[in-house]
């Protein structure tokens, strides 16, 4: 039970107990009112009449039998929920105070007819003390009700954001999935239309050289086999590459870059100018792949959405700050809030990634070009942790 429980629990009973107490002393006659009283009944005052006198009587129990319900049920929430609702004991005030209050309507009934005035007034003044001592609580409540609804509000507003963290992580999901399996479809038929296609030109080589070894020259059969063999290894080494260059490992975001820059340029025919320092010092693993990610999720958006026929590459450090700009100047693209439904799971996976890292990615985008900018900062990272 709360201290102040305990403090208006005890003041209510001592301020009842002192009334009863001041009402027997000052007014000896009291006792004697209880069972007998010189007064007359309401019923004589009302004339008798049948109508009045019921109208009274069952108004003033309806309102009894109604309070005491209510503190009963008051009573019974509090005993039910005493570990959840704060502030129970300001429902037991309210409690005393209607049970107090439906006795008085109670007495109503009993003067009728028993002119026990005395102690209807006793009862009245247990009321009238109670009523005041619940009256001097509650304004003390009120900051705290007030905090209470504001934290419930936060609550609420926390739970909806969460549920649309939820909602959105779920479609980031199916979107990750589905990129997933295209990605594996991709491969497959990288590998089948590529590497699958030049195994069995291998094959076929062979078999040729083998028909003419029979013959006694086999050596154009053989020269045409190693040629596809280079063709195949070379296929295999781009793929590999293009899933996780090597050079990003080994020689860090300087050899990286370039090397990417202009194999896109190859592959789409997509002018990409390059600007970078000429001096790049190698930075955290995890900083450069992030950053090697967004400059291929860029570069492959410009070559499938924008139909841009030129794009810039600007790569930035200082001592505190790497920074990766990749501009396009074609038609631009709509995005709402980076809701991952209407932008897609590319630029969420490439926000997520420098997010990881503490950095930040925005994004501007317009009829006449996109931007997009990763800024990682390098004080929490260190400069080299191979």
């Amino acid at each position: 039970m709360f201290p102040a429980t305990r403090k208006l629990i005890i003041a209510t009973s001592l301020a009842a107990g002192v009334g009863t107490i001041a009402t027997l002393y000052f007014v000896p006659s009291a006792v004697r009112g209880i069972s007998s009283s010189p007064f007359l009944p309401h019923t004589f005052c009302y004339l008798n009449n049948r109508q009045l006198i019921a109208l009274h009587a069952v108004s003033d129990a309806a309102i009894w039998l109604s309070y005491v319900a209510i503190s009963c049920t008051l009573v019974y929430l509090v005993w039910r929920t005493r570990r959840e609702i704060p502030f129970s004991w300001m429902f037991l005030a309210f409690g005393l105070f209607i049970v107090a209050c439906g006795f008085t309507h109670f007495m109503e009934i009993v003067v009728l007819w028993k002119p026990l005035y005395w102690l209807a007034g006793d009862i009245k003044l247990v009321t009238a003390l109670a009523s005041v001592v619940t009256a001097v609580a509650l304004p003390a409540l009120v900051p705290q009700v007030h905090a209470m609804v504001a934290s419930a509000r936060v609550s609420e507003e926390r739970r909806l954001k969460l549920e649309q963290a939820n909602d959105e992580l779920h479609k980031l999901s199916t979107h990750v999935m589905n990129v997933q399996d295209e990605e594996r479809r991709r491969i497959a038929r990288d590998l089948h239309d590529g590497v699958g296609q030049y195994l069995v030109a291998i094959k076929m080589s062979c078999e040729v050289a083998e028909a003419e070894a029979r013959r006694g020259d086999p050596v154009t059969a053989l020269r045409d086999s190693l040629t596809l063999i280079d063709r195949c290894s070379s296929e295999v080494r781009t793929l590999s590459h293009l899933l996780h260059p090597p050079l990003l490992e080994e020689m860090g975001l300087a050899s990286a870059i370039p090397w990417y820059v202009d194999g896109f340029t190859a592959r789409s025919g997509i002018t990409v100018k390059l600007e970078m320092p000429s001096q790049l010092p190698r930075l955290p693993s995890s900083v450069e792949v992030a950053l090697f990610r967004v400059l291929q999720e860029s570069l492959t958006n410009i070559h499938r959405h924008s139909e841009s026929k030129r794009a810039e590459v600007r790569f930035k450090i200082d001592a505190t700050r790497a920074q990766l700009v990749v501009e396009d100047y074609g038609r631009g693209f709509v995005f709402e809030g980076l809701n991952p439904a209407t932008v897609g799971v590319g630029i969420t996976s490439m926000r997520e990634r420098v997010r990881e890292l503490g950095g930040e990615l925005r994004l501007n985008s317009n009829p006449s070009g996109s931007l997009i900018e990763a800024s990682i900062g390098l004080n929490g990272h260190g400069r080299h942790n191979r």
